[in-house]
């Protein structure tokens, strides 16, 4: 199942919504979202992978396609420029 990463941090107030959209459009569009914390060390090594410099980052196949909080027309574009949508 396609998947969308979403690079996040404990203190990020902006990372709930963001995840909570991803999450809404996971049910509409059969992909999975995985928060990634940047504090641990999943999160520190994708961040030095990906050089992620701010969050909440957002990464479908293995590329951040977006930073900040995202609004639902944006995450369906990607979906849909990803291939992650029919």
């Amino acid at each position: 199942m396609p998947e969308v990463i979403v690079a996040t941090s404990q203190w990020c107030r902006t990372c709930p919504a963001t995840i909570r959209q991803w999450k809404q459009l996971a049910d509409e569009y059969k992909f999975t979202v995985r928060e990634v914390d940047v504090g641990t060390l999943e999160g520190r090594e994708l961040a030095v992978k990906l050089y992620i410099r701010s969050v909440p980052s957002t990464i479908i196949n293995n590329q951040v396609v977006h930073v900040g909080v995202i609004d639902r027309n944006t995450a369906i574009n990607l979906l849909k420029t990803h291939g992650l949508t029919a």
